[in-house]
């Protein structure tokens, strides 16, 4: 899908990526016809421009399309089939091939993504995986066999036949019907309709609680739950993705496998109209399912996103933006909708450390400026300490309601008495603390050079410098003056580090912790902040 190679260790200098990343989004949209009604042409990046991570994937994105009867074809460069991907029939397709097996149609399909669950020690041959498929299995109270449509691998893809022994890159394991349409796989269970009826089902709950907030937001699992009684299974296109735990670092799949998950996904969008709104996990579906991650769904959506701005395939970007275009047709205004969409959603259905470390994987901060027409970025690259002190006898979680650590006044000088904004960042508040802290509160938002955020946390003030929400600081500039605590013999500081999206889910709202909160609480929001200066000042 992507012409442009670049080589796998392919490096930017910070420097050179952030002159590149600094474009507006909105400026490489192309000019309104003349008259002003016609919809402005959908806006590009350029390869180049990406962070490395993202740029490594998509060089290796293979070209692949769905073609009119259901088989999936694999492409030269030049765009010309060079064959179909291997087809490994899985028993379940044999035996459901009728008419009354096919996909429900005019209903508005989805695709699901499902991880294998092949450990190890799992023989990871053809022949390995379709013993897996066919093998009876216990679900709920009855006995079937499972099945998918594809199934993805993390060898580079090949075409024609296939043999028992060879390992998986990408294999089609159903054979459509004549037409093209599928018939439908065995790979989800019937939906929890009284659960969700219950309040259960969270990310039903979330896209309906983001839908208020723009209008655009839908998605199949919304119509799944809240409409008529049906079977999932002919709705849907299953997508079973070799190996496990991806949400884990040490089992996120390989650059090699997320591009031959993308193509196929991408093709089977493009051949059955699937809007990527309908792109759903299987943990999304059925709440106790882990499969396939929550960070690994929205890496693959923003992912996706990508490669429509890389691609000029404007049937794609409908497909992926097309349901925020609002209707004057401001169609970088829809990309932006889109990407923070990505991001807000898992806010809302993850940890703040989730999203902390999805931000980390998929560079997200560092694309802002392009993607979502944020100001420049002001990297976290430089350090000062907090104050000219040690640190007290509270630390981190101790006691465990402690989120931060309290530091002690150590010099005579004025100098000592003042805290300092620990590297470059964008306040988002100042004013009084509540309850646990006294005085006044400052808090401030950082990009890493990963491009994550994080929120240092600065209290125990008894006056703030000249400081401005929304305005830009850079390292070392003074935060305010300490305040004098009794517990204390000499003036403290209150500092506490969070991850970023705790901004969005509770210090946005009130800027203090609540009283009796427990240690789970912090720690999934909240870094020790001993550890983070340690590791910035090594």
């Amino acid at each position: 899908m992507i012409c442009v190679m670049v080589e796998d260790n392919l490096f930017f200098s910070r420097r050179a990526f952030l002159k590149l990343a600094g474009l507006n989004l909105a400026a490489l949209a192309l000019p309104v016809p003349a008259g002003g009604k016609a919809r402005p042409a959908w806006p590009r990046l350029k390869l180049e421009n990406l962070p490395p991570v993202i740029q490594n994937i998509l060089t290796k994105v293979p070209r692949t399309h769905l073609a009119a009867d259901g088989y999936l074809l694999l492409l030269g460069e030049d765009r010309r089939p060079l064959g179909r991907v291997p087809v490994a029939q899985t028993l379940w397709n044999i035996e459901r091939s009728r008419t009354g097996d096919r996909l429900t149609p005019g209903a508005g399909w989805g695709i699901v993504l499902h991880w294998y669950g092949d450990r190890e020690n799992f023989d990871k041959t053809v022949d390995g995986y379709l013993r897996g498929f066919n093998s009876l299995r216990r679900i709920g109270d009855y006995i079937t066999r499972t099945s998918a449509h594809f199934l993805i691998g993390p060898e580079k893809p090949s075409w024609g036949n296939v043999r028992g022994a060879d390992p998986v890159g990408i294999l089609q394991t159903q054979v459509p019907d004549r037409d093209g349409t599928p018939f439908l796989a065995s790979h989800l269970q019937p939906l929890d309709y009284s659960g969700h009826r219950e309040g259960k089902q969270y990310f039903v709950r979330a896209l309906y609680q983001l839908g208020y907030q723009e209008a655009g937001i839908h998605s199949l699992l919304q119509d799944l739950f809240d409409g008529p009684v049906r079977d999932p299974n002919f709705y849907t296109v299953a997508i079973e993705i070799c190996g496990y735990d991806f949400d884990t670092p040490q089992h996120f799949p390989s650059q090699q496998q997320l591009a031959n998950l993308l193509s196929v996904v991408w093709a089977v969008m493009k051949r059955y109209r699937i809007p990527a709104s309908n792109l759903l996990g299987h943990h999304e579906i059925q709440l106790g399912k882990a499969d396939p991650g929550k960070k690994f769904m929205a890496f693959v959506r923003y992912a996706l996103g990508i490669i429509a701005l890389v691609e000029n395939d404007d049937e794609m970007k409908e497909l992926v933006f097309g349901q925020f275009l609002a209707p004057d047709g401001d169609t970088a205004l829809a990309v932006r909708k889109y990407f923070k969409f990505v991001r807000d959603y898992l806010v809302m259905v993850a940890s703040q450390r989730d999203v902390y470390e999805w931000e980390a994987e998929c560079n997200y901060w560092l694309l802002a400026p392009a993607i979502l027409n944020s100001d420049s970025l002001i990297i976290a690259d430089s350090f000062h300490p907090p104050i000219y002190g040690n640190i007290a006898n509270r630390k981190y979680l101790h006691p465990e309601n402690h989120e931060g650590v309290d530091f002690l006044v150590t010099r005579e000088e004025s100098l000592a008495e003042r805290a300092y904004l620990v590297t470059n960042g964008v306040c988002l508040y100042v004013g009084e603390a509540y309850r646990c802290q006294p005085g006044k509160i400052a808090i401030f938002r950082h990009c890493q050079p990963d491009g994550a955020q994080i929120l240092t946390i600065y209290s125990n003030l008894s006056a703030l410098s000249a400081l401005k929400v929304g305005e830009r600081y850079t390292t070392g500039y003074p935060v305010g003056i300490l305040e004098d605590v009794p517990r204390h013999a000499t003036p403290s500081l209150h500092f506490a580090v969070a991850y970023g999206a705790t901004w969005d889910t509770d210090l946005k709202v009130k800027p203090s912790i609540p009283i009796n909160t427990s240690a789970t609480w912090i720690r999934a929001r909240y870094i020790d902040p001993t550890a983070y200066l340690q590791s910035v000042f090594k």
